[in-house]
């Protein structure tokens, strides 16, 4: 008598077909697993920036005023806030090896100019050190994700190339000027109401100088503006140099050089988090805000004395 066996295996019909719903799920499921990710390092970023706000609380709380955004000398190659705040980021030794005397460039302060940390640097941005590529020299230079906010004006708040009149440094623009210092008594604007720090692109090129996006170690490259709203692929600068649009591979920010010095630029907030920035107000708060905002709120939200009125 004969025995019938059982077939055993898949045909090949079948394998492709739950090869075929495996790709299904996997596809449905790799948004939700980038999103749940992107959440992550945006909770870390806004992390680092209320460790950053509370550094400079208690900076302010030390000295009675808030770190001077640099000195104008040295074509601004000086050691900027981010300098002075280091002890109340726990970060001693790297305050200790500074040498406020000399730039912060040219052979100097090597640990300052070397040492990335990670209360300053946005998880969904790569950190890259600027001229580097013949190794570590005298000009090479960390980025970092958090800058100052300087005001609805140019980065040297004055009346160069003040294209529409409207440079509400004359108002009080900004708590953070160049041999100058402020305490948050001049934040009359309220400070819930004004940004301190916001986020700003780090350059993916380690060749050349490149502009001072994200160079916030020095004094030229310190803060941002809010002369244009966030993540803006507008541009108005007149002192960055003309990059080659590839460094920031993820939003392509134009190259513009209208002239003047870096004094003239308008850095903008720029973030890698789709739909805005994340900004730290006087006040220590942590908050998003859109790029679609109207400019006028998001100017007003960066004076400290404008008076204007914000809507939400």
């Amino acid at each position: 008598m004969s025995v019938s066996k059982n077939r055993a295996g898949f045909t090949l019909v079948e394998l492709l077909v739950v090869i075929a719903i495996i790709g299904v799920l996997i596809a449905l499921l790799l948004p939700a697993v980038q999103q749940a990710r992107e959440a992550a390092r945006r909770t870390q970023c806004v992390s680092n920036m209320k460790n950053v706000a509370l550094a400079m609380h208690n900076y302010h709380d030390t000295y009675r005023n808030l770190p001077y955004l640099g000195f104008s000398g040295w074509s601004g190659d000086t050691i900027s806030w981010y300098g002075r705040v280091l002890p109340f980021l726990e970060q001693n030794a790297i305050a200790d090896s500074l040498d406020w005397t000399n730039r912060a460039n040219g052979g100097r302060n090597p640990i300052y100019r070397g040492t990335q940390l990670s209360v300053m640097s946005c998880p969904s941005d790569n950190m890259t050190i600027g001229e580097s590529q013949n190794g570590f020299g005298d000009w090479s230079h960390q980025r970092s994700s958090y800058a100052v906010c300087v005001g609805n004006t140019n980065y040297a708040q004055d009346d160069a190339n003040n294209w529409d009149g409207l440079w509400t440094y004359k108002n009080g623009g900004s708590a953070f000027r160049m041999d100058k210092i402020h305490n948050l008594s001049a934040v009359t604007d309220g400070t819930s109401n004004t940004v301190m720090l916001g986020e700003v692109p780090v350059n993916q090129s380690t060749d050349g100088w490149r502009g001072g996006f994200a160079v916030v170690i020095f004094s030229n490259g310190a803060g941002f503006t809010g002369y244009l709203t966030p993540n803006t692929r507008s541009s108005v600068d007149g002192g960055r140099r003309c990059w080659d649009p590839n460094d920031y591979p993820t939003h392509k920010i134009p190259c513009h050089q209208s002239g003047g010095g870096w004094g003239n630029a308008t850095y903008a907030a720029f973030s890698m988090h789709p739909g805005g920035v994340n900004v730290a107000n006087f006040d220590g708060s942590v908050s998003f805000v859109p790029e679609t905002i109207d400019i006028w709120s998001w100017r007003g939200m960066t004076s400290i004395q404008g008076g204007e009125v914000i809507s939400n």
